[in-house]
Parts: structure tokens; sequence; C-alpha cells
């Protein structure tokens, strides 16, 4: 009777444990960090360069996947090419320059758990102006064509910021602009050595064409103007639009 009755402890303590094996124990796991996998694959450009808020920059050069510990809150990621980023994670165009070829991705990563993964997809915020132009036989040379605007560059979620863009066409007569607002300021200036000839409200035009700056990747633009019979057409690779002026040069 005595080891019958020395055994009922443990049978009961035994009972106890088994008891508490079938009941779910929830792990606090708030501090712990959520292991994040960046895929950078096949970018239209390299060197390439991704952000990661609160954690580094990093410079990839190649096809590269990184994993990396972050918080369980949430990260910022932005990557972008051709193109350097200013320390709060913007793009600035220097006046007098083009639009750098700028490709960029933004995204907002929620990481309230233990893995986490995104595809880097880049997209293009810029539009490359091809211009051919003619003037009356009586300008005689030279004369060339400058871009103005209100547009210097990109937030960090790809919308425009607001700053004065001023470039020269270059020998080719091509520029890239950096992706505007609809309804913002765009002008295109035909220039001589001692005055402007005639400006044009290029950003209107654009628009009254069919342009679409809201695009994820914008289109390059093809501009023929020509300033003798009032005529601008416009081409890109899905659509041409020709507008004739309403002044008569």
């Amino acid at each position: 009777m005595a080891n019958k009755h020395a055994r009922a402890p443990f049978l009961s303590l035994l009972s106890l444990f088994f008891m508490a094996s079938c009941f779910t124990v929830k792990e606090d796991r708030s501090d712990c960090p959520c292991w994040l996998t960046v895929e950078m694959r096949n970018l239209p450009a390299f060197p390439a360069t991704l952000s990661i808020a609160g954690i580094g920059i990093f410079q990839v050069q190649r096809d590269t996947v990184l994993t990396v510990a972050v918080p369980r809150n949430g990260v910022d990621l932005l990557a972008v090419t051709g193109t350097r980023l200013e320390e709060d994670g913007t793009v600035h165009i220097p006046y007098g320059f083009e639009c750098p070829s700028l490709y960029l991705f933004s995204q907002r990563v929620e990481t309230a758990c233990d893995t986490a993964r995104v595809q880097v997809s880049l997209h293009k915020h810029f539009c490359t102006l091809n211009l051919t132009f003619s003037g009356p036989t009586g300008w005689g040379e030279p004369y060339w064509a400058e871009v103005r605007g209100r547009v210097d560059g990109v937030d960090t979620d790809g919308t425009p910021l607001s700053g004065d863009f001023d470039c020269r066409l270059d020998t080719g007569n091509s520029v890239r602009l950096p992706r505007q607002a609809p309804e913002g300021e765009l002008w295109l200036d035909v220039t001589m050595p001692d005055r402007v000839v005639r400006s044009f409200a290029l950003g209107s035009y654009m628009l009254k064409a069919g342009y679409d700056w809201d695009a994820p990747d914008l289109e390059d633009l093809t501009l023929e103007m020509n300033l003798s019979v009032s005529e601008l057409r416009f081409i890109t690779g899905s659509w041409t639009s020709v507008i004739s002026l309403p002044i008569e040069i």
C-alpha cells in the first residue's frame, strides 16, 4: 500500500505534463527580425542602387539575390539605375542637364512574419524626346532648341519633384525629360544666339496629342516640327498625332 500511495504524486505530475503538451504555446517573436529576400534580376541596366530604409544602401553590379534581417514593422524599398540617390532617397537633376536614364522601383514591404520576398521590377521614369525641325529659309544658322520646365527630379515614390529644369538639346536633337505631372509646365524654345524665335507649350501639346505621363513606363517620343507650315507631328511606338499650330509663323 505504501508503494501505491508513493506512485500517486508521480502519476499526477506525468498527467499534467501530457496535458500541458496538448496546448499550443504561442511564442512572442515581436523582437525577432524578419528575413527579407530581395531578388534583383534582369534589370534594364547595371550598376543599380538598392536602398532599404533603416538598414542600408547596397550597390548591385549584376543579377543579385540579397537576404537581410529587417524589423517586423515594415520597411521601404527603393531601387534605381542610371543615377545616384540623394541622402533622402530622392533623385535631383542639376540645372542645365537632361534627366538621367532613370529606372526606379519603390515599394512598402510588410514584414510581420518570419520571412518575406520581393522581386524588384524597375520602371522607366524618363521620356527621350527626339526632335526634327525646320524653319523658314530666312532664319539662317545657327538655331537650336531648349526644353524648360518645373520638374527637376522624382521623389522616393516616383512622383515628380518641383524645381527648375532647363536643358539645351544635344547635337542629335534629343533630350531626356523627367516624368511630369500632367498639368505641369513644359516649354520648348527655338532659340538663336540673340533671341528666342518661338516658344511652344510642349507639355500642353503632348497631352493634346495623347501622351500619358502616368504610364508605369514612359514612352519615348519623336517630335517633327515644321515651322514653315506651322505643324507638329508627335510619334511614339503606339500612336501618331498631328497638331496644327494656332499661330502662323
